[in-house]
C-alpha cells in the first residue's frame, strides 16, 4: 500500500513538475533570443550610423581604394572586439583572403543582395579560425545604395550571451538554418525538438528547447522519502509488533495450559493472569466445562448409590408357596 501510495502521489507531481521544466526551458530560450535580438540590433543601427558618416560616403562617391580602406580603419576604432570593417562598392565581384577574416563567396553574397536591402546577420566561414560572424549595411545617399558596409565579428562575441547563460534541466540549440551553431545543456534521448523554437528577431537564427526528462538528485530523494522510508518505518514497526506479540502469546499460553492442568488435576483456582482477553475467555470456559462434567458425575453417583442401598432381607415367616395360592384363588 505505501509503494502505491507513493507512485500515486509521485505520477501525480510528475506532471506539475514536467510542465514546470517546460515553461522553465521555454523561458531561458526566450531570454537568451530577446538577447540575441537586442544585440544585433543595436550594431545594426551603430553600423547605420556610420553610413551616414559623411568621411564614409565621400571614400564611395570616389571610388579610391585607399580612401575607403582609410575610412574603414578609422571604423574599426570605434566598435569593440571588431575583426575587420570593408567599404565596399556595388560592382564588386572579387573575394578577399588576404585579410583576417578573409571574404568568401558567402560574404560576397551577403554584400550583393545588400545593394537590393538589408540582409540578416549571419556565420560564415567554416569552423575554425577563419570562422566570423558578418553584418552588412547599405550606404545610402539620395535614396540610392551606393555602397555596402561589411562588418566581421568574432563569432564568440555573438555566441557568448548562450555560452554565459545558465540553464537547469533544459537543452538549448542555436540554428542558423540546418547549421547548429551553438549547444547549451545536456540533450535527452534522440526526441525531435524542432516543435519547440523561438525565432530570434533581426536574424534568420532559431532556438530549439527540450525540458530535461531526466529523474533528478531532488526528485529521488522526493521518492525515497515517500516510499523507502515509510516503508522501513513500517517493517519496523511490524517486527518490534512481532515479537511484543510472540512473548504476550508465549505467556498467555503458558497461563492456559497451566490452567488446563490444574483443572484437570482439580487444583485450579482463579488466579491466571492473561494479556489477552480471548485467553481470559478460553480459561472461564474451561472451568465452566470442568464445573459442568462435575456436576453431571456427582448426579450419576448418587443415582447408583440409591439403588445401590436397596437391600433385601431374609424373612423366615415368608411363605412364597403361599403367596401364589392365593393369588389363584382371587382370581378364581
Amino acid at each position: 500500500m505505501i509503494l502505491i501510495v507513493g507512485s500515486g502521489v509521485y505520477w501525480l507531481t510528475s506532471s506539475e513538475t514536467v510542465k514546470a521544466r517546460e515553461d522553465s526551458a521555454a523561458a531561458e530560450a526566450r531570454n537568451i533570443a530577446l538577447g540575441f535580438s537586442a544585440q544585433i540590433d543595436l550594431l545594426n543601427k551603430t553600423l547605420d550610423k556610420m553610413a551616414q558618416d559623411p568621411e564614409v560616403i565621400n571614400a564611395i562617391t570616389m571610388g579610391n581604394s585607399g580612401l575607403l580602406k582609410v575610412a574603414a580603419a578609422k571604423l574599426e576604432q570605434y566598435i569593440p572586439d571588431i575583426l575587420k570593417i570593408r567599404l565596399l562598392l556595388p560592382d564588386i565581384n572579387a573575394i578577399d583572403e588576404q585579410s583576417k577574416p578573409p571574404m568568401g563567396f558567402a560574404d560576397l553574397d551577403l554584400v550583393r543582395e545588400t545593394l537590393t536591402h538589408n540582409q540578416f546577420p549571419s556565420i560564415q566561414g567554416e569552423k575554425g579560425v577563419d570562422r566570423h560572424f558578418a553584418l552588412a549595411r547599405g550606404v545610402i545617399q539620395n535614396g540610392k545604395v551606393v555602397g555596402v558596409i561589411l562588418a566581421s565579428f568574432n563569432e564568440n562575441v555573438i555566441l557568448k550571451n548562450l555560452h554565459l547563460a545558465t540553464i537547469k534541466n533544459a537543452y538549448l540549440e542555436l540554428k542558423q538554418g540546418q547549421l547548429v551553431l551553438a549547444t547549451l545543456g545536456k540533450r535527452s534521448g534522440l526526441a525531435d525538438i524542432e516543435a519547440k523554437r523561438f525565432n530570434i528577431p533581426n536574424t534568420d537564427w532559431t532556438i530549439n528547447y527540450q525540458s530535461s526528462d531526466a529523474v533528478g538528485l531532488a526528485n529521488l530523494s522526493m521518492i525515497f522519502c515517500i516510499v523507502v522510508v515509510p516503508s522501513l518505518i513500517i517493517l519496523l514497526v511490524l517486527f518490534v509488533g512481532q515479537r511484543w506479540l510472540s512473548n504476550i502469546v508465549r505467556q498467555d499460553l503458558e497461563s492456559l495450559m497451566k490452567a488446563f492442568k490444574d483443572i484437570m488435576t482439580h487444583t485450579s483456582h482463579s488466579n491466571y493472569p492473561v494479556e489477552l482477553t480471548e485467553f481470559t475467555a478460553a480459561i472461564s470456559n474451561l472451568m465452566q466445562f470442568k464445573r459442568v462434567l462435575d456436576y453431571g458425575d456427582r448426579e450419576t453417583t448418587d443415582v447408583i448409590d440409591h439403588e445401590a442401598n436397596i437391600i433385601v432381607s431374609d424373612d423366615d415367616d415368608f411363605d412364597l408357596d403361599g403367596l401364589f395360592d392365593e393369588i389363584s384363588d382371587y382370581k378364581l
